[in-house]
């Protein structure tokens, strides 16, 4: 080889070299992504002799593990959610002091459910918009009463401004969390609750997340 072909040689290299040292490596697949409570919320109707009651969740936070490579599968396989249980308000007073020490808030001040998994039922999150979601069976552990239960479901989610948005329907029994049947006079209160939820999840840059894209 001429010193002019080695010269060449030895600069392609050095070029390549620092093309290497300035390119990012690319980002980890799996990434923690946080939940946004100001586009979230948790909802809740009670049933009773008498007449139902509503409330909500006034204080809650989480993560989720968002997994950018798995596009054409659930992509949030793992989720941590944990609520205030003083936090928890059916707009009534009297109602609310009793639901305190029914729920034993000094002792018990906080719940909690962590999702184990998730599988698709049809669609996928990138397509998926408000109008058509696509749909999954999700599964894990809900924490009451420092006792954990099962908890299974069926979860709608799309993205929409950068966030993977979660929603759906599920229903709590709090007999089997330990908390008894409260019975006042001729009140009953029964031992399911409907809980309605949403979880917007702020997701990582370039996802690819938008208007159903």
């Amino acid at each position: 080889m001429n010193s002019r072909g080695a010269s060449g040689s030895i600069c392609g290299t050095l070029l390549l070299l620092a093309f290497g040292l300035w390119v990012p490596a690319p980002a980890r697949a799996q990434t923690e992504v946080p939940l946004d409570p100001k586009d979230s919320f948790v909802r809740f109707v009670g049933e009773s002799f008498l007449h139902n009651f509503e409330g909500k969740a006034g204080s809650f936070a989480g993560t989720a593990v968002f997994d950018a490579a798995s596009a054409s599968t659930p992509s949030l396989q793992h989720a941590t959610l944990n609520f205030k249980t003083a936090s928890l308000t059916t707009f009534h007073a009297e109602r609310d002091r009793k639901m305190d020490d029914w729920l034993g808030i000094p002792l018990h001040p906080s719940a909690s459910f962590r999702l184990d998994s998730v599988k698709a039922i049809e669609g996928g999150y990138l397509k998926a918009t408000a109008d058509h979601p696509a749909r999954y069976q999700v599964t894990g552990t809900f924490l009451l009463n420092d006792k954990g239960e099962p908890l299974s479901g069926e979860a709608q989610a799309w993205t929409e401004n950068g966030k993977l948005i979660v929603t759906g329907k599920i229903d709590v029994d709090t007999l089997k969390h330990g908390l008894p049947q409260i019975r006042e006079g001729f009140m009953t209160v029964g031992t399911k609750v409907h809980v309605e939820y949403r979880f917007a999840f702020a997701l990582p840059s370039g996802t690819g997340t938008g208007t159903g894209t």
